[in-house]
């Protein structure tokens, strides 16, 4: 929560900075009957000073030393208000300079911030404080010998944990707070006020360990729902409400002698501070690393996504190739017609024995083989267009288009395709992609076929139901797949060919098709004379 005054001038902001450092003094010296210099309650003035101090850095000292004059100079002399006013800037300076020092973060994000910081109040600026304001207080005759130890103890107590109460606070409410949650914040506040006055003045509970039990699980539930910020402005109302309560002679903290009643108070305040700042900056380096946790994944995932479209667009410029060779082989019987029919044409005309009826049948001729070449293309065009949407169709259609358009290459190379289906199979997905992935599996096959040189050379695909799923499996007898490279062979760019023989992505793209795209499962093993590549998808009713 940024102050209004963050761009006033440094003046404005030394008075105002000064004004609530006597204010705080004053409301803290009005429950204690001890001198206005030291007190054993909550001084919630060094808090103020020094969350002011790392937010603006050195320069509110002079602050500081206004504040605490104007709060010593009314009980004391002088020398003495001087005295302390140094002692106190001094401290905030020094502060500034070892939470820097230390790198320490003022936002308070990471248990080594929470822990640095209650560690330099309690162990560097309260003793340095304490020790040497109480030797002016000694020196002026302030204090006597008698006094000084619980002097010392005071000071240091009540500056602690005004410290640790109100600076974690006002740190994290200025680096977390937006101004559109001040409704929630009003509420907090009243709803916290309600909670102490029911649980201290109207029950009275004066057993501390009731009174944490009821009041700790609420902020910390704060803290993780909310944010630490809601947490220690919940612990520092409690606190004002339970100081405010006492001060009226009121409420859980008013049993027995005064001086117990204050340690009791300052022990409770200690205690569901110190577990509220370390559990909450637990809750929220937790929240802090699954966001980042979360961040890194999406990142990780957006990274995945290009790469397997650059191998999705490598892989679709390999099978191209792939296409055009097909093309090529369904073109060449009518190209060879076509030439055949030009060629015979060509004789008569230089013969001179053309007739009305050899031009007809030439017309028709050429006009079937050339009407053949584009439903080719239409064929391939429709068979491999991209679908956006999934459908229901026949795996058989699939396989058996597939083959009629694949059998021209297959053929060229003496390898026989069989396709042994039991009845008809649906499911839903896309059609084409399975088709390019059983591409993908086929050309894997042939080329299997060609290194073995086998005198027979066969393919065999498979399709079947069993239970909830579709079973098709393509079989060759190429002798299988090493065993050393089976577990291989669907990771992306691997390959047993030479680069320029092909790019290690078809299998891997088949099993993206299969197991991404289409809810299925690709699976490979060898049987006694070569590979099975088995594909499970799930059945669907006919569309």
């Amino acid at each position: 929560m940024k102050p209004f005054f963050i761009k006033s001038s440094y003046f404005m902001q030394i008075s105002i900075i000064a004004l609530a450092y006597y204010v705080a003094g004053k409301l803290s010296f009005s429950i204690s009957n001890e001198n206005h210099i030291v007190t054993i309650v909550i001084f919630a003035s060094e808090g103020i000073s020094l969350a002011m101090t790392l937010i603006y850095g050195k320069r509110i000292w002079l602050a500081v030393f206004i504040g605490q004059f104007l709060l010593a100079y009314s009980s004391t002399s002088l020398s003495t208000t001087i005295g302390i006013a140094t002692i106190n800037s001094l401290e905030v300076i020094l502060a500034h300079e070892l939470f820097y020092y230390f790198k320490l973060n003022r936002k308070l994000s990471t248990l080594k911030d929470v822990l640095g910081l209650i560690a330099l109040i309690t162990f560097i600026l309260q003793p340095f404080s304490s020790i040497f304001g109480n030797m002016i207080l000694f020196f002026t005759s302030v204090i006597t010998m008698d006094e000084l130890f619980n002097s010392l103890f005071s000071w240091w107590f009540g500056n602690t944990m005004g410290q640790i109460l109100v600076t974690p606070m006002i740190l994290l409410m200025y680096t977390h707070f937006k101004l559109e949650e001040l409704t929630e914040l009003i509420s907090v506040i009243l709803f916290f006020i309600v909670i102490s006055y029911f649980f201290q003045v109207t029950i009275a509970i004066h057993n501390l360990s009731l009174l944490l039990s009821i009041t700790l699980p609420l902020i910390l539930y704060l803290s993780s729902h909310r944010g630490l910020h809601y947490a220690t402005l919940a612990t520092t109302i409690i606190a004002s409400t339970s100081v405010y309560f006492t001060h009226l002679g009121i409420g859980s903290f008013v049993q027995g002698d005064f001086i117990n009643n204050i340690i009791n108070l300052n022990f409770y305040f200690l205690s569901q501070t110190l577990l509220v700042l370390i559990v909450g900056t637990l809750f929220s380096e937790k929240r802090e690393y699954a966001n980042q946790l979360e961040k890194l994944v999406e990142k990780e995932v957006e990274k995945n996504r290009e790469k397997e479209l650059l191998m999705m667009q490598q892989s679709r410029l390999a099978q191209m190739g792939q296409v055009l060779n097909m093309i090529a082989h369904q073109w060449r019987q009518p190209l060879n017609n076509l030439l055949l029919t030009i060629e015979v044409f060509l004789h008569k005309y230089r013969k001179k024995e053309l007739n009305n009826e050899l031009v007809e049948q030439f017309e028709k001729d050429s006009y079937l083989q050339i009407k053949q070449m584009s439903g080719t293309v239409d064929d391939f065009r429709d068979f491999f267009q991209p679908r956006r949407e999934k459908s229901i169709f026949l795996v058989n259609d699939i396989i058996e288009h597939l083959l009629l358009i694949m059998q021209p290459i297959f053929s060229a190379s003496n390898i026989t395709l069989y396709f042994n289906e039991e009845n008809e199979v649906y499911s839903k997905g896309y059609p084409n992609e399975l088709a390019q992935a059983l591409i993908n599996i086929l050309y894997n096959s042939k080329d299997a076929l060609l290194e073995h040189n086998n005198h027979e050379r066969v393919v065999t695909i498979e399709l079947e139901e069993r239970e909830e799923h579709a079973f098709l499996t393509i079989q060759d007898n190429a002798g299988g797949i090493p065993i050393e490279i089976i577990d291989k062979i669907f990771d992306p760019y691997f390959s047993t060919k030479l680069k320029e023989e092909g790019t290690g992505l078809g299998l891997y793209m088949s099993k993206i098709i299969i197991e991404n795209h289409m809810g299925g499962e690709i699976l490979v093993h060898n049987h006694q004379n070569g590979a099975i590549f088995t594909i499970i998808l799930p059945l669907s009713k006919e569309g």
